[in-house]
């Protein structure tokens, strides 16, 4: 139930700042809610550090949203870095696709590995949940196909190589790696292209 708790707040709070983006098309409004929540994640950070009891009442109140390990970011405050530069820096559709694949990738592969995962890949990773994130934002990709500019190749490539970090044992958080990287990819595959 935790898991299903914590993905279903990811989905709604994740995908807040694309839409708005998508909705908008400008960077404006997205980069206030991304830096608004930043700070507020930020102040979350340095009371959890500096007055543990204080973040222990906020997990025995909100548990299930928040998963952290010690001496780390939460992977909630590293998932709104990786959104607030990707708005910066990232050409806007790129953007959009990128935060949605993050968002979707991260909920389809921890929901179907948790539910039908048998083939372990890494720990507390598996084959399945790694299909189940394909899956999920191939779904993504075909509706962004058409509110965007990114050709599927583009968009397929970015869902590939984000599925592919997301199970990676990387000591750097996947909410960085799976939030940045793959739109560094899809932004120069695009002026390639062009």
């Amino acid at each position: 139930m935790v898991i299903w708790k914590r993905k279903i707040y990811r989905i709604v709070m994740g995908s807040i700042v694309p839409t708005v983006y998508l909705l908008t098309r400008s960077p404006v409004f997205p980069l206030i809610i991304s830096s608004f929540f930043l700070t507020l994640l930020l102040a979350l950070e340095y009371e959890r550090y500096k007055n543990p009891k204080i973040w222990n009442w906020i997990l025995s109140h909100f548990g299930g949203i928040f998963k952290t390990e010690p001496g780390t970011l939460t992977g909630e405050t590293n998932f709104m870095i990786a959104t607030f530069l990707s708005i910066l820096y990232f050409p806007k559709d790129v953007a959009i696709a990128n935060l949605y694949f993050l968002v979707f990738g991260d909920a389809g592969s921890a929901i179907i590995g948790k539910k039908f995962g048998k083939l372990k890949i890494f720990p507390g990773k598996t084959a399945e949940g790694m299909i189940g994130g394909i899956i999920f934002n191939l779904a993504v990709a075909f509706i962004l196909l058409h509110l965007t500019g990114i050709p599927i190749e583009i968009l397929v490539s970015g869902l590939l190589v984000g599925s592919i970090l997301e199970v990676l044992p990387l000591k750097v958080d996947d909410n960085l790696t799976v939030g940045i990287i793959p739109g560094i990819l899809m932004s120069l595959l695009l002026i390639w292209k062009r």
